[in-house]
């Protein structure tokens, strides 16, 4: 994984970790292999937990202008993997990591986003929308918004030297004390990728689906894109979660992101704005990469369980300005049975059913969302489907692992 709970906790991390869990309180042996950031602390140290075993990546970017190989990461997986002797070995994500790790155990892949075609994980949105996909743009594009500039590499070595007289924590709030506009600026990349850096990231990526004994996606609509981008078959299973806690509602609407562009609470806000609605919008996240855009979103930082927010939402709002995959809030949200608005966008509407789980709009269409959201206000709540289970999940985990053997 390229994070795991508590330190990151996104939807990934909590696919793997309820994966994790429910197939311990079967009688399963889980132990997770995971990339983590920790400030100050030196690169590659390695930390040891009940479990689980994290590798410090403070610099998940740099491994791009290598075409997304990273030798560090690499012989940390194979050595922990020949340690463990797995049966099998499930990967989930690979970013802050490497695709080129070797075992001789048989490997599963879910495939959570487009991150084995798209370094930027989800073919960021261009010019206002989603990317088509792999092409000339890719390099320019990822060399856009990856951090890997000279100021990052000097600020990483000052405080791995820093730390050891001052708590990495402490070292995190003074840089989160700087200016917004100074941090962009710090933390600006070094332009365009090398020529072929992309190619050879995707060639990476491809000889690695086709060691894959398994590849998995919890949507079709990913499944579709693997296949059509050349990473050979892909099995649906879909993802579960644990039952909800009791609907109450009358709260109010609920972003529940990354505070982050390609998620568009911007756009949310500014639907909200003009609909002129007597519900208010709660916004609620993790900040993400942008400083500038983060300071420019009034929001709510993020909360380790959302499902009492769930609960008394009147409606989940997603904005999201790239192809979603299938967002396990998207799932929590109908456990707790609270309707969802979304856009009509990548795996979404196999997990949404208009008029039944909530509502559809078009991808960016401010004027669809403000529609939406006044029929969420003043029409019937509708009656929302409950989300597969954890069970369902695990038992189509099993019998996949049951197959390898």
């Amino acid at each position: 994984m390229h994070g795991f709970p508590p330190r990151q906790n996104a939807g990934t991390e909590r696919v793997a970790a309820l994966a994790a869990d429910g197939l311990r309180a079967r009688g399963w042996w889980v132990h997770t292999l995971a990339a983590t950031t920790e400030h100050g602390a030196p690169m590659y140290a390695e930390r040891e937990y009940p479990g689980v075993s994290r590798l410090v990546n403070n610099a998940p970017y740099a491994a791009l202008r290598n075409g997304g190989e990273d030798r560090s990461a690499r012989a940390w997986l194979e050595r922990k993997l020949t340690e463990l002797r797995p049966d099998v070995v499930h990967v989930h994500h690979l970013a802050f990591l490497d695709p080129q790790f070797r075992t001789a155990a048989p490997v599963v892949w879910t495939l959570h986003d487009a991150w084995g075609w798209c370094a930027a994980g989800g073919q960021l949105f261009r010019e206002g929308g989603p990317c088509p996909g792999p092409g000339t743009a890719c390099a320019s594009c990822a060399g856009a918004w990856a951090k890997d500039g000279r100021a990052v590499s000097l600020a990483l070595a000052a405080a791995g030297t820093a730390a050891r007289w001052i708590p990495p924590t402490a070292l995190h709030r003074q840089w989160q004390r700087l200016p917004a506009t100074l941090r962009v600026r710090l933390a600006q990349g070094r332009g365009p990728l090398p020529p072929g850096a992309i190619d050879r990231r995707t060639h990476a990526y491809q000889a690695f689906a086709a060691r894959c004994t398994v590849r998995l996606s919890p949507s079709r609509w990913l499944a579709r894109e693997a296949e059509r981008q050349g990473f050979g078959s892909v099995e649906h299973l879909t993802n579960g979660v644990p039952a909800g806690p009791p609907r109450h509602g009358g709260g109010p609407f609920l972003f529940l992101g990354t505070i982050a562009a390609h998620k568009g609470p911007d756009l949310v806000i500014e639907a909200h704005q003009r609909a002129r609605l007597t519900t208010p919008l709660d916004v609620v996240g993790p900040d993400g990469p942008d400083a500038a855009y983060v300071a420019a979103v009034p929001h709510r930082p993020a909360i380790d369980d959302p499902s009492p927010l769930l609960s008394r939402a009147r409606a989940l709002i997603l904005g999201s300005r790239w192809p979603e995959n299938a967002p396990m809030v998207v799932l929590e949200a109908r456990a707790a049975g609270c309707p969802v608005i979304a856009p009509r966008l990548g795996g979404l509407p196999e997990l949404i059913e208009p008029g039944q789980d909530g509502w559809l709009y078009e991808p960016g269409d401010v004027d669809d969302l403000v529609r939406c959201l006044a029929a969420a206000e003043s029409g019937p709540a509708p009656a929302v489907r409950p989300p597969p289970t954890l069970d369902d999940h695990l038992d189509g985990l099993i019998r996949v692992y049951d197959g390898l053997r």
